[in-house]
């Protein structure tokens, strides 16, 4: 039985990537005048909102193949048709996800996906 998990852009990630950043330059308001500071934090969260958004959208779909191993298939959003892709799981946490598709690291956050899907790729993972 296939099974697909919707992936998209998290606000867990985001904050995940903003909490650091604002601490940093929240250090170096100690350090530096107002100027390069509030420079600093423009440039920190930038910086930190185009690395969450540039993370990859789409649909990881598991299907079952007849010799008991499972084919991984990834459509990236905007994509018709789904490509095959090798994928690793490196890391299998209670909430988050981390895997290799392809050599390219992506972080399933709790709300990459709707909770029922995040469950199903859990198991997946666990099974395969």
């Amino acid at each position: 039985m296939p099974t697909a998990c919707r992936i998209g852009p998290s606000r867990l990630a985001l904050l995940a990537h903003l909490l650091p950043a604002t601490a940093v330059a929240g250090l170096l308001c100690f350090v530096l005048s107002p100027a390069p500071w509030l420079a600093l934090l423009l440039l920190l969260l930038t910086l930190a909102i185009l690395a969450v958004r540039r993370g990859p959208c789409g649909e990881l779909r598991a299907e079952a193949d007849p010799s008991g191993g499972v084919r991984w298939r990834w459509c990236a959003a905007g994509d018709k048709e789904a490509r095959p892709v090798s994928l690793r799981c490196d890391y299998l946490g209670p909430w988050l996800i981390g895997l290799r598709l392809d050599g390219r690291r992506l972080w399933v956050w709790p709300d990459s996906c709707s909770p029922q899907a995040h469950r199903e790729l859990r198991r997946w993972l666990v099974r395969h």
